[in-house]
């Protein structure tokens, strides 16, 4: 077989592989239909609100059917906590900003690269990835814990963000709903 076979064999092997893979650049509307709403965005804003404080201990119970007492969430929370004081300094700098997706990201520019230094820039890197690796443990976990239906997902995120933007330091930057990237005011 031809190297050209191969190439192509292993790209349609790969797509083929691919098709069952959770996609992060396109994003399913936000399905509220099932899903114990008000007792979400209470354990949101109470594990949003422990993370905030530095809280590695929180006490949120678990509510309505939705299900947070499991060692996976608790150490995300626990994790998230605890490096809660360096993504926080990070986000006055302005070069990250808090994504409607619920995730933060990395605003890569000419000032950034300018500022920092390449080492920092890779633990700034691994700052805003171990971050978004515990939020979706976060997400996706009270999903499976509380036998949402996998829609539901989108729903989470969207309510998290929402506790998390409530809790944001004046000047931090983060998504509007239009999609532009503004900063949170001393309101």
């Amino acid at each position: 077989m031809s190297k050209c076979h191969c190439v192509i064999l292993s790209a349609i092997l790969l797509l083929a592989g691919c098709s069952t893979v959770h996609n992060p650049f396109w994003r399913i509307k936000a399905d509220y239909s099932n899903l114990p709403e008000t007792a979400l965005r209470a354990v949101a804003a109470d594990i949003e609100q422990a993370v905030a404080e530095g809280n590695r201990e929180p006490d949120i119970p678990d509510r309505d059917g939705v299900i947070v007492n499991r060692p996976e969430i608790r150490q995300a929370i626990r994790a998230r906590a605890a490096r809660r004081g360096i993504l926080s300094e990070f986000l006055d700098t302005g070069h990250a900003y808090e994504k409607r997706n619920g995730l933060v990201y990395l605003l890569p520019s000419k000032e950034y690269r300018k500022s920092t230094k390449r080492r920092q820039r890779d633990r700034n890197a691994l700052l805003i990835m171990n971050e978004n690796n515990d939020r979706w443990t976060l997400y996706e976990g009270i999903v499976k814990a509380s036998n949402l239906p996998p829609r539901a997902l989108s729903a989470v995120q969207e309510i998290f963000y929402q506790a998390r933007i409530e809790r944001l330091s004046p000047g931090h930057k983060y998504e509007n709903l239009e999609g532009e990237i503004v900063e949170k005011g001393a309101e």
